[in-house]
């Protein structure tokens, strides 16, 4: 049977096994790089499971009795090109990694993740682990080796603590503040290498960026992470990077390119990393994570010998020269040719017998590919042979001479009925990016693999029977990888593969905004954002017009600070999936506008230090409202309703202005100013005074009157003036007066009406 396994490894290009990890192409782009593995929830209570995904990296699965588990972007958190990790694999932004809780909000009740590594992970180095945000927090971690015995703390490979802020870290993420107004990127955990536990800060303080990162030196089966609170609502962050290297190389047979050859890779681990080689005996595995001990086979042909093969392969940087030739003896050589139906369409999976018609001997025995071609080396130069298959009407050529190009055999054609095996993949309901890789395996081995179309789908023709048809899984999707079919003769079986992209489980959080008196404010900005950053989405939604609101896509069990402008910030934590949130409602105070204006005097003058009063019309609408003119006679009437009609009255005390009716703007509306014009004031006429004799005043002088001499101030007595006094003296005033009017008038008199 060793030509069958020939040509059945010339047409896989899948992993076995294990090796469905990675799919081995021929690409010019291959290049040693760094990479940060791809996470997928799928939720579940009271265990929720996952996987997750890297490059050149053995399945990894996942489960945890964490109370939340949360893939998060790596949009608006990341290990920044500057931290430790982030020098080896590169920056991790956009990047997926989860963020996790304990099981409960205290240090009874901590949460086990326990990562499964198929086959175990590779070597010594080559990838690692990252905790992020571990500060009012503890994580105890340990692993398994392949055999099942603990690793030891040393093992887990512990490379340091460091904090991921862009404060500390160039390129990396702006983090909030620490408690206290510290800034940030000062916090670090500590690690104590005896018992394997990272600890936040001593004061179990919420702070940002406080991470360590690890890089197993032996080989894991397990990892498990035990993460426990020290204080609060504490969420830890977990990435994994691994960097890859590429690995390639050129098969030969006899110095010709040996095509559609089976190449196997096996891991440090034992993991089997399997590709074919191309048309010119070019094989190329794009992404294996770096260690030491790779071993790489490739398929003998029948009737040929290994002349040429690598050593095992250091897989530090790119490897371009792991060469493999062969040679059949002198004087062989190779025929091809192909299996059809009655219609011409090749068959895969057909055994192809190849015997000495003057002997009967079987010279070789090999398999169609996926498109019914099969190859025979190693022939006798120049010698008939007849190749045969079940179903089909042998046919008889005749190997061309030594140094010939190889020779063709007639096609055979099945005359058995057949049947055909055909689906689609996709993700999401499109088809995936790139071609998926389509493996049909028969009694556990595999007799045919090949890509999809563009648009997903593919069609095989075979013997009837039963298949199991796998493929891998996109990165980034969930979905079933195998489909077992039974074929029947002349019929389609169909085997579909639709891949989606999980969509983490999320909450809502409704509330309402309204102003103080209870009227609904529509089209305001609400707005949650995770207390621990990057703990989930930030979610922004308009309140709706009647004022209710609906923030959807928030993680389950997280807190948030809900905010609206105007409005204290609310925390709230989120309910479980499936439970009822209540409300969360904020009340605003009633918007109010200003009306300016100026007051002038009633010759157009402004009018400073003047009174103006706006009172609402409708009393309901609130208080009346006063400012006073400035020196330039303006005002501005502060704190009024939106769209209220006031009466606005300007006063002096002495006067007051008319009555002006003014509807105030909308909020956000420009007020056209008013103006008030002070009226006239009125004027009472000051009396003329007459002429009269003149009162003597007594003039002190020593005690006596000095006769003729001129009028001096009257004597200090040393008394104070008596009311009696004062109103006496006020009578004489006004009697002068009326006496100087008199003579006035009778000035003015005309002379003949004079006595």
């Amino acid at each position: 049977m060793r030509g069958r396994r020939t040509i059945t490894a010339g047409i896989t290009g899948l992993v076995l096994g294990a090796g469905l990890a990675v799919t081995g192409a021929t690409s010019a782009s291959a290049a040693t790089t760094g990479h940060w593995g791809a996470f997928a929830v799928t939720a579940g209570t009271p265990v929720t499971s996952g996987t997750l995904t890297l490059p050149g990296f053995p399945e990894t699965t996942f489960t945890t009795n964490s109370s939340q588990t949360t893939v998060v972007s790596g949009r608006s958190t990341w290990q920044g090109p500057s931290t430790p990790p982030g020098a080896v694999y590169g920056s991790s932004r956009d990047s997926s990694y989860v963020n996790q809780r304990p099981a409960a909000n205290n240090a009874q009740n901590p949460a086990v993740t326990t990562y499964s590594f198929a086959g175990g992970t590779p070597g010594a180095g080559g990838w690692s682990f990252v905790l992020g945000d571990i500060d009012a927090d503890q994580a105890t971690i340990t692993a398994t080796l392949a055999d099942g015995s603990p690793a030891s703390v040393a093992q887990l490979g512990y490379q340091g603590s460091y904090n991921s802020c862009s404060t500390v870290s160039p390129g990396g993420w702006s983090c909030p503040p620490d408690p206290g107004g510290t800034t940030p990127g000062q916090d670090r955990p500590t690690w104590d290498a005896t018992t394997g536990v990272l600890v936040g800060n001593a004061a179990a303080n919420d702070t940002a960026g406080a991470s360590a990162w690890f890089t197993p030196t032996v080989s894991l089966a397990t990892l498990t992470i035990t993460y426990q609170q020290r204080s609060g609502f504490p969420v830890y962050q977990t990435w994994f990077a691994n960097k890859t290297s590429a690995l390639s190389g050129t098969a030969t047979l006899d110095g010709e390119a040996l095509p559609d050859t089976l190449v196997t890779v096996t891991a440090p681990n034992g993991t089997e990393y399997t590709t074919t080689t191309d048309g010119q005996g070019r094989y190329t595995f794009d992404a294996l994570t770096q260690a030491d001990g790779y071993r790489v086979s490739v398929a003998t042909p029948d009737n040929a010998t290994l002349t040429v093969a690598p050593a095992p392969v250091s897989l530090r940087a790119d490897v371009t020269d792991a060469d493999f030739a062969f040679a059949t003896p002198p004087g062989t050589v190779v025929v091809d040719g192909t299996v059809v139906d009655t219609d011409g369409t090749p068959v895969a999976d057909v055994t192809v017998v190849v015997t000495d018609p003057a002997t009967g001997a079987t010279l070789a025995e090999v398999v169609t590919d996926a498109e019914g071609r099969y190859t025979v080396p190693g022939l006798p130069a120049g010698t008939p042979v007849v190749a045969t298959a079940d179903g089909a009407t042998p046919v008889t050529a005749t190997t061309g001479a030594d140094g010939a190009p190889a020779a063709t055999v007639p096609p055979l054609v099945v005359q058995a009925p057949l049947g055909t095996v055909g689906g689609r993949v996709t993700v999401d309901g499109t088809a995936p990016g790139d071609p998926a890789r389509i493996e049909l395996l028969q009694g556990g081995e595999v007799v045919a693999s090949f890509d999809t179309a563009a648009d997903g789908t593919y069609d095989l023709r075979v013997r009837p029977g039963t298949y199991t048809v796998r493929t891998t899984t996109p990165t980034g999707t969930a979905g079933p990888t195998e489909v077992s079919v039974t074929v029947a003769a002349d019929g389609t079986a169909t085997a579909d593969f639709p891949f989606t992209t999980p969509v983490p489980a999320t909450v809502s959080q409704p509330g309402s905004v309204r102003y103080e008196d209870g009227t609904p404010i529509g089209g305001v900005t609400v707005t949650a954002r995770p207390v621990d950053a990057g703990a989930g989405a930030v979610v922004v939604v308009p309140t709706n017009a009647d004022g209710t609101y609906d923030l959807a896509g928030l993680t389950p069990g997280t807190p948030y600070r809900i905010t609206v402008d105007g409005a204290a910030a609310q925390v709230v934590t989120t309910v479980d999936t499936g439970a009822a949130s209540t409300p969360v409602d904020f009340v605003l105070p009633l918007p109010t506008v200003d009306q300016p204006g100026t007051v002038t005097e009633a010759d157009g003058t402004p009018a400073p230090d003047v009174e103006v009063v706006a009172t609402p019309t409708d009393p309901a609408d609130g208080a009346a409202v006063t400012v006073t003119t400035d020196q330039d006679g303006a005002f501005v009437l502060s704190g009024l309703r939106p769209e209220t009609e006031y009466s606005v009255v300007a006063s002096t005390g002495d006067v007051d202005s008319e009555p002006v009716t003014v509807t105030t703007v909308a909020v956000g509306g420009t007020p056209t100013p008013l103006t008030i014009a002070l009226p006239a004031a009125a004027v009472t006429p000051t009396p003329t005074p007459s002429p009269s004799t003149p009162v003597t005043q007594p003039v002190a002088d020593g005690g006596g009157t000095t006769g003729g001499g001129a009028a001096g101030p009257l004597a200090y007595t040393g008394a104070e003036p008596t009311p009696a006094l004062v109103a006496a003296g006020a009578l004489v005033l006004l009697g002068g007066a009326v006496l100087a009017a008199r003579g006035v008038r009778s000035r003015r008199r005309p002379a003949q009406q004079r006595d």
